[in-house]
């Protein structure tokens, strides 16, 4: 056989082998996004006003601005459906006992208006999602909140005030705050947002993270460490 026909049977297989391996790709990975929502299904339930939320023993929970108050249940379509433990009380809103164990293929996504001011913690995870608001503060015990931006430095949040303890963690990059006051206890922050104004207190091994803000105040104990990057 000419070298040149075993050139092209050669690259024929290679071209079909590409082929094959493309259309097995999209089998598997090529799938839309209408296709993989159509896997889950969403529970909503409307709430009244309220200016204080508290969650307790709770995970996969994000907290999103929204004109009007309410939250979804968002799981597998297959699966039993998923239910909260919530109850409202004058104006707070209490969720609980939404758990790894029962609820690691469901999550909950609670919208809030402006009235939301008081956000508390207890062995819980919440990400907050693109929120802006006037002012917010967060009290947080053995718990973790992640502050999320889908689009760089949209948001703002004018006063964000955070009381963290017990081995709490808080984390966000890509936000915007004016004005933050912290008071830290045997926990950590790790800030890659900007801040234009930080205050407050560290103690029992507590640490923060933050980019340089315009205006800083910081007291730490010995046990605790302040790292502030210019950059």
């Amino acid at each position: 056989m000419k070298t040149s026909k075993i050139i092209f049977f050669v690259l024929v297989g290679t071209i079909a082998g590409l082929i094959l391996a493309a259309m097995i790709d999209l089998r598997i990975n090529g799938r839309r996004d209408s296709d993989i929502s159509s896997d889950f299904k969403v529970n909503k339930h409307s709430l009244k006003f309220f200016r204080t939320l508290t969650i307790t023993n709770s995970m996969n929970v994000t907290l999103v601005k929204n004109d009007s108050s309410f939250f979804e249940i968002t799981s597998l379509k297959d699966s039993i459906s998923q239910t909260v433990n919530f109850s409202m009380n004058d104006d707070t809103l209490k969720i609980s006992d939404f758990e790894k164990l029962s609820h690691s293929n469901a999550s909950i996504r609670i919208h809030a208006n402006n009235s939301l001011r008081h956000v508390l913690l207890k062995n819980s995870n919440l990400t907050l999602e693109s929120f802006s608001t006037e002012e917010l503060s967060l009290t947080i015990n053995q718990s973790n909140v992640v502050l999320s931006e889908s689009e760089p430095y949209k948001s703002r949040i004018h006063f964000l005030e955070i009381r963290a303890n017990n081995h709490s963690n808080v984390y966000g990059r890509e936000f915007y705050v004016d004005s933050m006051g912290i008071a830290l206890q045997h926990s950590e922050i790790s800030l890659d947002g900007i801040t234009l104004k930080l205050g407050g207190t560290l103690a029992d091994s507590s640490r923060i993270q933050a980019r340089q803000p315009q205006e800083v105040w910081l007291k730490k104990d010995a046990t605790s460490k302040i790292n502030i990057n210019d950059y």
